[in-house]
This record gives C-alpha cells, structure tokens and sequence, in this order.
C-alpha cells in the first residue's frame, strides 16, 4: 500500500498526524498491509524567509494577538503531549522558510531515509527551538537520516534539488491541496488533517488490498482448511 503525505516541517499537526498513522498501522496488527510511504513538500508561509522571527510574535500577527496565539499553542501542545511527543512552545521556535528543510527531504528520499529525517526536523524544531533555516540544523538532521553532513552542506550551498522541490509544490497547488497534513492512500482516498488513529485504521483497512487467492491470511481457517 502506498501513502502519500504532504505536509510541512513547522506543521505541528503534521507531527501529530504523522504519529497517528504509525498508531494507526500498530492497530492493525497481523492485518497491516505493507507500506511505502512518500513525503512531498507544502508550504504554510510561502513568505517566509531564512530571517528569524519569533514564533509567537507571528502567530500573533496571525492570529489576531498574543492572547489568542498563546491560546492556539497551548492547545496544540497538550494535544501533542497526549501523544507522546515533546513539543514545547516554550523553547524558542521561531518563523522561517522550510525550504532548505524541503530540499534536504528531497535527499533523503534518494540517498537516506526521508522518515527519519523528517522525524528529526520536526523533533529540532518544535522540541528543541531549532531553525530549520539553519545549515548546520538541517546537516544533524540529515546524519539522523544517514546522509554525510559534507553531503548536505554541498547540497544546501547549490541549487540541487531546488527545481524538483518547487515542482512539487506546484503539483500540490496543482492537485487542490490547500491544508497539511493530506493523505492519500494508494491514490484513492485522500484524508485531511491528523485524524485519530482509530478512524484512520479504518480507512487502512477498508482500503488494504485482499490475501492473493489461494494464500492463509491467518484469521479464516478451520479444522478442513482454509479460506482465500
């Protein structure tokens, strides 16, 4: 089964959902389909640049004032936590591009592990207080992911894979997708936003493909044999 996500590196709910989906497939159990999962880019704050700017003070400017941003983020957090996740607002975050954080997704999907890395940006970010616009951020990212620290570095001095990276984007744009975290499941079924992993499960397993003929799937046998 493939799983195709879009979502960004400052999207809490895309760690969140991201979570949930691992949650989800553990729920299933025996009955979990094999699974390749492909990340692709989406950009929440195209204006964004590689200026720090706290993370607060644009939430705030986007949400209508401090009370409220502070409000949102104290909300998203206890959900975080509830999950597992260490996310704390508390630790300085600031607004940047995701860009480069993109393009090092893109490396990891050829010559690393585009999962780990992700988990790894999203960690640094909203555990941490890193900025992800920060080369040396994105390189101990990349080493999570398996990919040489001088192999990133090079990467993010070029212009290597920023073309793909923005075609991506535009395929997003392309395809109607406004909001992350967006699931599509083998190309059938899109899912928007971090859904429980109970619902999720149900989507997983309604659309898992059938045991091949002929083969056990372990839950259909008796005492006279089995049935495909």
């Amino acid at each position: 089964m493939r799983i195709d996500i879009w979502s960004d590196l400052v999207c809490p709910w895309c760690w969140i959902g991201k979570h949930r989906l691992r949650r989800a497939l553990e729920l299933l159990g025996d009955d979990a389909p094999p699974v390749e999962i492909h990340w692709h880019p989406f950009l929440l704050d195209p204006g964004a640049d590689a200026t720090p700017v706290p993370l607060r003070e644009a939430y705030a400017a986007k949400f209508g004032g401090a009370g409220r941003a502070g409000e949102i983020l104290a909300q998203t957090q206890d959900t975080a936590r509830a999950e597992g996740l260490p996310m704390d607002f508390d630790r300085g975050q600031v607004r940047v591009t995701t860009l480069p954080g993109h393009r090092l997704m893109w490396l990891a999907a050829r010559e690393g592990d585009a999962d780990a890395v992700g988990e790894a940006l999203f960690r640094a970010h909203f555990a941490e207080g890193r900025n992800l616009a920060d080369p040396e951020v994105l390189a101990a990212a990349g080493a999570e992911g398996g990919l040489d620290a001088a192999r990133v570095r090079a990467m993010l001095d070029s212009d290597e894979g920023l073309a793909e990276v923005r075609a991506a984007l535009g395929r997003a744009q392309a395809m109607g997708i406004r909001a992350v975290p967006t699931f599509v499941i083998d190309g059938r079924q899109g899912i928007q936003g971090a859904h429980p992993p109970e619902a999720l499960a149900d989507v997983l397993r309604e659309l898992a493909p059938p045991p091949a003929a002929g083969q056990d799937d372990g839950g259909r046998c008796g005492p006279e044999g089995c049935e495909a």
